[in-house]
């Protein structure tokens, strides 16, 4: 999946659930479909499996598969409110202000001046001042290198995070919940295997992700 669709949600669920059905064409050549998503955007909810099961970890998000562990990230994020992620393969295909992106998503793109000649001169510095507001939110940048060293961007995300007068961390990945998904070490704890004909809901609890049979919803 491109990760343009980071930014557009209700698209990649769409897609996902396209692939997934497309998949019932050559059913017989697939046991389990694994999905490397979390919580992230609602793209899991409702999905629906057919008739091939779906395996898919329990996450809260993409930095959760780049920690190891949901406890894991539970801790970090629970001990560094205010912290930016970043990670060398979306800074790779994204570039390093992902924002600008999200910014995009929701219209807000556009230069001081376009807002100016659209919108007038009040409107626009408080179309601005939004686009901005943000950055207020957030005191650290945590920089998550990847073992593969593929690309090193740890000096230009100190930067970013000095010229944003941020706090800087770096810390190693860990790749070991993305093997036990594809290496098939399904822990119940770390993993949901989705029944077929099944749809994927979101709980409150520690589980994250759980299942319904279709005919329950």
């Amino acid at each position: 999946m491109s990760s343009d669709y980071h930014e557009y949600p209700k698209d990649m669920h769409k897609i996902l659930q396209q692939k997934i059905d497309e998949l019932e064409k050559v059913k017989d050549q697939y046991d389990y479909i694994l999905l490397g998503f979390g919580l992230c955007g609602n793209v899991l909810e409702d999905l629906e499996s057919r008739s091939i099961p779906i395996v898919a970890p329990r996450a809260h998000d993409c930095i959760t598969l780049f920690m190891g562990s949901k406890e894991t990230y539970e801790k970090y994020f629970k001990e560094n409110t205010g912290t930016m992620y970043y990670i060398e393969s979306w800074i790779d295909r994204n570039g390093l202000k992902k924002e600008r992106k999200e910014l995009e998503s929701i219209g807000m793109n556009n230069s001081y001046e376009e807002y100016v000649e659209k919108y007038g001169e009040e409107n626009a510095k408080y179309l601005i001042q939004m686009a901005d507001e943000w950055k207020s939110r957030y005191n650290k940048a945590l920089y998550i290198s990847s073992e593969l060293k593929h690309k090193d961007f740890s000096k230009e995300v100190k930067e970013l995070a000095e010229e944003r007068n941020w706090d800087y961390e770096e810390r190693k990945n860990n790749c070991d919940l993305i093997k036990k998904m594809v290496n098939g070490e399904w822990q119940e704890n770390k993993f949901l295997i989705v029944d077929q004909h099944s749809k994927i809901y979101h709980t409150t609890d520690s589980k994250l992700i759980d299942f319904k049979d279709n005919k329950d919803f």
